[in-house]
């Protein structure tokens, strides 16, 4: 019996459960652009606004519609809040409110 439970506990320490993470170091200007074109390019879209270098203190990213000349007051659409996640192996952003999920370029590591 004492070995099942130690079995057990063991296949549960090693579990690579998707979990919230932060980059390991400041994305340099390289990674940043490629974080950004990732992301536009699974949104298909061109005209939005983020900062892939807070991903260092939080794993949430706010990707902002870009403001609009002439609305000063308004935004057209509204913010997409992504986590980045982690296996324990490799890291993605996850869009909070569906399925859409957007692998990070080669060179950037999270726990």
């Amino acid at each position: 019996m004492t070995g099942a439970i130690i079995g057990m506990t063991a296949c549960a320490s090693t579990s690579s459960a998707p979990r919230p993470a932060k980059l390991t170091s400041m994305p340099d200007s390289e990674q940043m652009t490629a974080i950004k074109s990732a992301v536009k390019e699974a949104m298909k879209r061109d005209d939005l606004d983020m900062d892939p270098g807070r991903l260092v203190d939080t794993p949430r990213l706010k990707v902002r519609p870009k403001v609009v000349e002439g609305l000063t007051d308004r935004v057209p659409g509204t913010p997409t809040n992504m986590t980045l996640m982690t296996d324990g192996s490799i890291c993605w952003l996850q869009d909070d409110r569906g399925p859409m999920r957007v692998n990070l370029p080669e060179g950037l590591n999270c726990a």
